[in-house]
């Protein structure tokens, strides 16, 4: 069928001919014919026209419809919509994949992160790992494409010369460190009998708790990079771990001008530091009741390596994360068993960006 535009232009042209046609003061029966011919004509083309009119009305409003039902959609708790992908992707009726963010946590005074229930919500919380993370101050890098490359040199300062005197050189070398995606993944399965189920909370667990994976994995590789990076490392010189030693962190560093720093161990480390005497008039225990050591505040979370404690401007250290965590469905690789296998994977990398702002205590006497 003729374009709408085509048809009008055709109609418009039929009615020109019969307009010349009727203007004769007496017409002849091969005219009236033909007048006719042209009217039966145009009869048809309003009849298409009509429709594709009408066509059009119906187009319109089912892209109204799509563009309401993907607003609603999209306002949905992720945790529906993960449930409705699921069944779609088992189903052959989705895409195979499902990405997803939660929303971070930018600051907490919080010294342990503990995981919140997800029974009374229907989106993804925050994980532990990266929550603690974020309350360090470390430095994220996200929606990255290619190396992140950051640059790094040590501090110097300037001096006061004579009238006639050259300024000194700074002598910096410049440094840099590369972050590179490497992925991150683990999965889990479920069962077809646990797909039937309707209950969103359910389905925001197993969001959860592979979103809690990947991070666990990140903050785990953070703090060994922290030690592979090269942190000054300060060891215990008598037969226990005493106050002084954790102040010998902060001295180590005292040379530069680092921002916010905290302290941070694990949580077997926080417990005997918290029944640690410091031996000070203002301060009873290391591990003071306000959570902090020495005036600054102190974290403790299991990613960090054992028998370590940490000390420095954690915003020096770096988190890069290329892209959102995606989830693959794959409900063939254990279908004998009526088992779907879910695989989170995500690109990320840990770096240091200047190893002077922190020190490790080899803790190993607690």
């Amino acid at each position: 069928m003729k374009k709408l535009n085509e048809l009008k232009q055709e109609r418009s042209e039929l009615i020109t001919k019969m307009e010349a046609i009727a203007k004769g003061e007496t017409l002849t029966e091969e005219q009236r014919s033909e007048w006719n011919g042209y009217d039966e004509s145009i009869k048809q083309i309003d009849s298409d026209i009509a429709m594709l009119e009408r066509q059009e009305n119906l187009n319109k409003n089912n892209v109204k419809d799509t563009m309401e039902k993907v607003e609603q959609r999209e306002q949905q708790p992720v945790a529906v919509q993960f449930r409705n992908w699921l069944k779609d992707a088992v189903a052959g009726k989705a895409e195979n994949k499902f990405e997803f963010r939660a929303e971070p946590i930018l600051t907490s005074t919080e010294t342990t992160i503990v995981n919140k229930t997800v029974a009374n919500s229907l989106d993804i919380l925050t994980s532990p790992g990266e929550a603690f993370l974020r309350s360090l101050g470390v430095s994220f890098y996200t929606g990255l494409t290619g190396n992140l490359v950051l640059p790094a040199m040590a501090e110097d300062t300037g001096t006061f010369v004579s009238e006639d005197a050259s300024a000194a050189s700074a002598s910096m070398t410049p440094e840099a460190l590369t972050l590179a995606a490497r992925r991150v993944t683990h999965y889990q399965t479920v069962t077809r009998e646990l797909l039937a189920q309707t209950n969103p909370a359910i389905f925001a667990g197993i969001m959860q708790n592979l979103y809690n994976g990947v991070w666990n994995a990140v903050a785990n590789d953070w703090a060994d990079t922290i030690e592979s990076d090269g942190a000054t490392q300060i060891s215990v010189t008598g037969a226990t771990i005493t106050y002084a030693n954790l102040c010998d962190m902060e001295a180590s560093i005292g040379g530069l001008s680092i921002g916010a720093a905290s302290y941070v161990t694990t949580p077997i480390g926080k417990a005997y530091l918290k029944g640690l005497n410091a031996a000070s008039a203002d301060i009873k225990f290391v591990w003071d009741s306000d959570n902090t050591i020495a005036g600054y505040p102190a974290f403790a979370a299991p990613c960090v390596n054992a028998n370590r404690v940490y000390f420095g401007d954690f915003s020096r250290t770096n988190i890069a994360q290329w892209g959102p965590l995606e989830i693959i469905a794959d409900p063939y690789s254990d279908a004998k068993k009526g088992e779907i296998r879910l695989t989170v994977v995500g690109l990320f990398d840990t770096g240091v960006s200047n190893k002077r702002a922190l020190a490790i205590l080899d803790a190993s006497l607690y």
